[in-house]
């Protein structure tokens, strides 16, 4: 499929509002998914297209708090982000243990690409929104993250369905939905299916700022997935760098054998609290259907994200 760049056009007056800035955001032909809850999706607007340039791991106790959304809908209003948690207190541990920086690394390296594409009838105020997250193709060379990018979606990937929400005076608030999602911890690339997944983020002429994704892991995702890539990345790094491995290996390998295995990291006394579930987002039969049976079946997790404008062809365009 042959790629090709979108031209931006909206009508003056619209331009004149305090986005002039429109411009820079870049509409297409409608992308037409199935909603991933009962929520309508708009069935008119302009499609924007963006790419992350900046994605953020927490693993400060205030970052951990700054992107948690409240995935449950507790009374109490609450944000979850007990993955936060656990970096947290790991990099508590060892404060030169690089997990943003490798994440960084893919980003900037165009290794890990995720894009957006975004239908808003007006990119400041509407009622019915959709956001796609799109898990894109590893780049030929690095992005500039100027706006003159062009990039491919993974066709391996699972196509994610839209999440559905508003725009009010710029910034959108969306979900629940569910997504594949992807990111890189110590060098460790791992996908994830997130539950209950709400969005947050400031729209702008520059693309997105201030954004925040919220979601449930189920246990398979978490202890399956999550938990072994991090532990993979735990590893590499005690081999490769000795003073990390003084301060890694004394409070995480229990054993003594010079490995760090999951068990050990779902054991440790300072890391349970943040190994167990502690989200009720599914019902007896598994469906998703947030605090219906009292037993927590999920883990939370919040990320930070930035995205510009880019190019792309989503599915159906």
């Amino acid at each position: 499929m042959k790629l090709r760049r979108n031209s931006f056009s909206v009508v003056a007056s619209l331009m004149a509002v305090s986005l002039a800035a429109c411009s820079a955001l870049q509409p297409a032909a409608r992308l037409t998914q199935a909603a991933p809850t009962d929520q309508v999706q708009p069935s008119t607007g302009i499609q924007y297209h963006l790419v992350t340039n900046q994605l953020m791991l927490p693993t400060t106790k205030d970052q951990s708090e700054a992107y948690a959304l409240n995935v449950d809908v507790d009374s109490q209003q609450t944000g979850d982000n007990l993955f936060g948690q656990l970096l947290a207190l790991l990099t508590s541990v060892a404060p030169s243990l690089e997990l943003q920086a490798t994440l960084d690394q893919a980003v900037d390296a165009g290794q890990l690409v995720t894009l957006h594409l975004v239908t808003a009838d007006d990119p400041l105020n509407d009622p019915s929104v959709s956001w796609s997250i799109l898990l894109g193709e590893t780049a030929t060379s690095a992005p500039g993250f100027d706006g003159t990018d062009t990039f491919a979606i993974d066709s391996a990937a699972p196509a994610n369905a839209p999440i559905v929400g508003n725009l009010a005076d710029g910034h959108f608030s969306g979900g629940p939905g569910a997504a594949r999602l992807r990111f890189v911890l110590l060098g460790q690339q791992v996908d994830v299916s997130v539950i209950g997944l709400r969005l947050e983020a400031d729209l702008s002429a520059a693309g997105c700022a201030n954004g925040r994704l919220g979601g449930g892991l189920t246990v398979d995702d978490f202890r399956g997935k999550l938990l072994p890539t991090l532990t993979d990345g735990l590893n590499l790094a005690v081999q490769s760098n000795s003073a990390l491995a003084n301060l890694l290996l004394p409070t995480l390998d229990a054993d003594g054998d010079g490995t760090i295995a999951v068990q050990e990291l779902e054991n440790n006394p300072m890391l349970r609290i943040a190994a167990q579930p502690d989200l009720d987002l599914l019902d007896a039969s598994g469906s998703f259907n947030p605090g219906q049976d009292g037993t927590n079946d999920s883990y939370s997790m919040g990320l930070g994200f930035t995205c510009v404008p880019a190019t792309f062809m989503a599915p159906g365009e």
